[in-house]
Formats: C-alpha cells, sequence, structure tokens
C-alpha cells in the first residue's frame, strides 16, 4: 500500500511540474472513455484508438534506459510509454498486475500502444468492457 502512495504522490508531483503538451493534459482531466483488462484490450479497442483508456495488465518487464522514454511493458504486447516518468515505471515490477491509463495509440494483436502513459491508482474505479 505504501508502494502505491507514493507512487500517487510522485504523480501527483509530477503533474504540477511537467510542461504541459495537448496529449499529456488528456491524461490529467477526464475519465477514461473505456477500460480493459490487457487480454481484450486487441480485440475490443480498436473503436477507441487516440481516446484515453484504462488497461488493467500483468507487468511483463519495464524498460527505464532511455532518460526521456520510461517504459512499461504489459503481457499480451502492449507498450505502455511513460514518458519522463521513470520513477514512476521503476515501481512496476516483472509479474505485478497494474493498472494503466493512456492514449490508445495503436490496437493490433501483438502490438498495442498507449502514448502518453500513467499509473492509475489501483482503488480507483475499473469497469472493463466485457
Amino acid at each position: 500500500m505504501k508502494t502505491h502512495l507514493n507512487l500517487l504522490i510522485t504523480t501527483l508531483i509530477m503533474a504540477l511540474l511537467g510542461s504541459g503538451c495537448n496529449e499529456g493534459w488528456e491524461l490529467d482531466y477526464g475519465d477514461p472513455e473505456a477500460q480493459f483488462l490487457q487480454e481484450d484490450l486487441a480485440k475490443k479497442g480498436k473503436a477507441f484508438v487516440g481516446k484515453k483508456i484504462t488497461v488493467k495488465g500483468t507487468v511483463e518487464k519495464v524498460d527505464v534506459s532511455d532518460p526521456e522514454s520510461a517504459w512499461v511493458h504489459l503481457s499480451g504486447g502492449t507498450k505502455c510509454n511513460l514518458g519522463e516518468f521513470k520513477t514512476m515505471a521503476e515501481q512496476y515490477k516483472a509479474g505485478e498486475v497494474v493498472f494503466i491509463d493512456g492514449i490508445l495509440k495503436r490496437c493490433d494483436a501483438n502490438d498495442t500502444l498507449l502514448e502518453p502513459a500513467i499509473g492509475r491508482d489501483p482503488t480507483a474505479p475499473f469497469t472493463p468492457i466485457e
């Protein structure tokens, strides 16, 4: 629970300090258009390309080697670009179930992209499309 609280605090601080490109600010306001379980995203998400969504999935790996683009890869092929939120990405561990909000840029089998993306509070309401 403490890790999630730290993640939430880090997210809020970064949101206040960040310069706002239009897509980044879209993540800060409004509810997601839809929510998905990772295993359902590729087959049910195409209608939401360009929209803010939430995905619940299992972390496959985290890549923070590029200081300008921290990546969280979910099982099933979803890539989430957390941009400069390296500290947030580092909180996630392989095998952990996470919730991530993002703008759905691509939605193909084994190649789904949320960009930009940001961690979501795991206690926030989540009602996936069935």
